[in-house]
Parts: C-alpha cells; sequence; structure tokens
C-alpha cells in the first residue's frame, strides 16, 4: 500500500521513467529523417528498409523526402488544418508547432496551412474533451501532454478524454517543471518560498496551469513533505501565470522550463528550482528540486495527436512531416534560439510511454487516490 508522500513521488518520477523510455528511441527516429530529407531514394531503396516498411508506411516520397503513405488522398489537405490548444498564447510549444508547420507548408508545397484554436479554461480539459470528440478527418489535430493523463485518471467519469480517445502523432518536446518568482521578490531561494508558506499557511499564493496535473501535484508533495501551505490557483496558461507573477498579483508560479525563458532573459522572474534529476542545460545555475531536499521529479512531454478514428494514412503522413520539419537545420536552430527542449519522438513511440503510464496511473489510483 502506498502512502500518500510515496504516492506523489511515485506518480511524477513516472513522468520521466517513461519519457525517458521513450527517448531511448529518438535517435533511431532522427537520424533516418534527416537521411530521407537529404536523399530519399538511397533511404527508401535499401533491402533494410524494403524489409522493414510496413502498409502504414509504404507510399511515394515527395521532392522533400516525406513519404506520403498509400491512402492520403491527393488533395490533402484541401483546407486549413486547426490545432486545437488548451491554453493561453505565447507559450514555446505554442510558437514551436507554428514553426514546424510552416516549414511542413515550405517542404510539401501545401496551399493551405495550420491555424492555432485556443481552447483555453478548465486546465486544458475543454480542449482536451473538444479533440478526443472532433470529426477524425486529418483536419483537426491537438495538444496532448503527459500530464493530460493524470487527469483522465482522476476524473474519468467527468471528462471524454483519456489515453485511447486518441490518435497519437508525434512528440514535440520532454520540459522540465520550473519553481519560481518575480525578479524583485524578497525569495531568493526555494526554501526560502517554502518556508514562508509554512509560516504563513494559505497566505502564499501559486500560480499553476493545473491544480490536478504535474504541477498541482508537485506542489501538493512539497506541502506534504514541508509542512507548508501555498494558496495555489489554476490559470488558462502559462503567459497568464506569468502576467499575474510580474505584475505582484501572485506570489509564486510552478510551470515549466519553457514557460520561464523569455522572461528570465528579459530580468522579469527568477527560476528558483527545476524539476528533471539533473540541472537544465538552459539554467545550469538552477538547483533542482532534489538539490533542495524534495525528492520529486517533474517533467512534462509535450504531444501532438488527433481523434482515436482519424485515418492511419493521414497519421502517418503528418507523424512524416513533423519529424522531418524537426530535424530541418533552419528548424532546429530556432529551436535552440527558444531554448526548447526538443524531442522528437513518433507517434508509435508516444503510445507506448503514454500507455504504460496511464497503466500505472490507473493501478495507483485504484490503490490511493492522490485527489
Amino acid at each position: 500500500m502506498f502512502n500518500k508522500k510515496n504516492l506523489l513521488v511515485t506518480v511524477l518520477s513516472l513522468i520521466l521513467l517513461f519519457t525517458m523510455t521513450a527517448c531511448g528511441g529518438k535517435d533511431k527516429v532522427e537520424e533516418p529523417a534527416e537521411n530521407a530529407t537529404e536523399n530519399s531514394a538511397e533511404a527508401t531503396n535499401t533491402e533494410e528498409t524494403n524489409e522493414e516498411a510496413t502498409e502504414e508506411t509504404e507510399g511515394e516520397a515527395s521532392a522533400s523526402g516525406i513519404v506520403r503513405p498509400e491512402g492520403v488522398p491527393e488533395d490533402y489537405p484541401n483546407k486549413e488544418i486547426h490545432y486545437l490548444y488548451g491554453f493561453s498564447p505565447g507559450s514555446v510549444q505554442d510558437a514551436y508547432i507554428r514553426i514546424l508547420f510552416d516549414k511542413i507548408k515550405e517542404m510539401e508545397g501545401w496551399k493551405y496551412g495550420l491555424i492555432v484554436d485556443y481552447q483555453e479554461g478548465a486546465s486544458g480539459r475543454i480542449q482536451w474533451n473538444a479533440l478526443a470528440n472532433a470529426k477524425p478527418d486529418g483536419y483537426t489535430i491537438g495538444f496532448t501532454p503527459t500530464a493530460m493523463l493524470i487527469p483522465s485518471v482522476a476524473e474519468a467519469d467527468e471528462v471524454d478524454f483519456g489515453y485511447d480517445k486518441y490518435a497519437y502523432i508525434f512528440s514535440m518536446m520532454s520540459d522540465p517543471g520550473a519553481i519560481g518568482v518575480a525578479a524583485d521578490s524578497e525569495y531568493n531561494s526555494l526554501e526560502e518560498l517554502v518556508n514562508a508558506a509554512k509560516e504563513n499557511p494559505g497566505k502564499i499564493s501559486l500560480g499553476v496551469t493545473s491544480v490536478i496535473g504535474s504541477e498541482g501535484l508537485t506542489v501538493k508533495l512539497i506541502e506534504k513533505d514541508s509542512g507548508a501551505k501555498f494558496n495555489t490557483t489554476a490559470f488558462n496558461g502559462g503567459a497568464d501565470v506569468m502576467a499575474g507573477v510580474i505584475g505582484g498579483h501572485v506570489d509564486a508560479f510552478c510551470l515549466n522550463i519553457t514557460d520561464t525563458t523569455t522572461f528570465v532573459e528579459n530580468g522579469q522572474i527568477k527560476v528558483l528550482a527545476t524539476g528533471n534529476n539533473e540541472r537544465s542545460e538552459f539554467m545550469p545555475d538552477v538547483p533542482t528540486y532534489k538539490e533542495n531536499g524534495y525528492d520529486v521529479i517533474q517533467l512534462n512531454t509535450r504531444a501532438v495527436s488527433g481523434p482515436k478514428e482519424m485515418p492511419e494514412p493521414i497519421r502517418q503522413y503528418l507523424e512524416n512531416c513533423l519529424v522531418a520539419a524537426a530535424n530541418d537545420p533552419e528548424v532546429k536552430k530556432q529551436a535552440e534560439e527558444m531554448k526548447a527542449p526538443t524531442d522528437s519522438l513518433t507517434g508509435e513511440e508516444v503510445s507506448a510511454s503514454f500507455g504504460e503510464f496511464y497503466d500505472m496511473l490507473t493501478e495507483l489510483w485504484a490503490d490511493d487516490p492522490w485527489q
């Protein structure tokens, strides 16, 4: 039987565990995609490729080297593809998906591109429900992060989304957590912030995008470990949280590193701690939660998916396009400039890691609910 603390440690640690499991095949994905882009004839005519080819990947390669599987309509896409995003504009993943599809449009010569539909509210639940119930015609895709699986288990009777409700296409990045404050805040370490919340229960406000997702669970675990009590509030997106912190309306935040980089560079905030096992390459001087004495991992894989019944040839084609775009040198340079922790995984890899994580969450919830 898990006690509450061990349960939360396990839940948050599993986010890292299964992300790392998926990352194990990353090199296998990226290298062939680069080769395909540079020399599609060589990549598609080798004996090994022919032996491993499946029906879903058979088809003709375009001039850019991207394989268009059999079964994809000749005129696809014949209108804009809508990307559902359940948080406010301005995040790194919001910018990155636009960069990817702009590159795809250029590489494939598409007449139509991507439209981002912001469906804010309920910590992502509105968008995740809408995506699960969308028409599966290949013209509606959306944002499905690891954190989506947590409320899908905790609120299974109240939501339409869940692990088995999507056709997974691609993973953009794996993003460590970050806890911080405004640049002029009196708090200069996570210890100082936690101690203030311990000495003033419910008085120190802390912004998140979900009180039940990885951010909320991170805060709950730190509270249980320390005896502190924050006033934790969910906002519609990371940009809204940051606006509250910078404006002095919220004392602190618990988000992801990609939500913070622009504000750090502008001198508006300071990150007190980050959520991976090791320090972030983008913030090498910032200690981890573990270095601060909290045995917790916060890492969110940010995937792109479609409704469960979307046609497999279209799903595969979009995966092929996204992998190729992510491997484009110009896109890689832009990602580095944004300090985006890119982590290009195939739909199969995302499905496998999300599936294992979902099964574990289900077992843990049945044994000792964390809500």
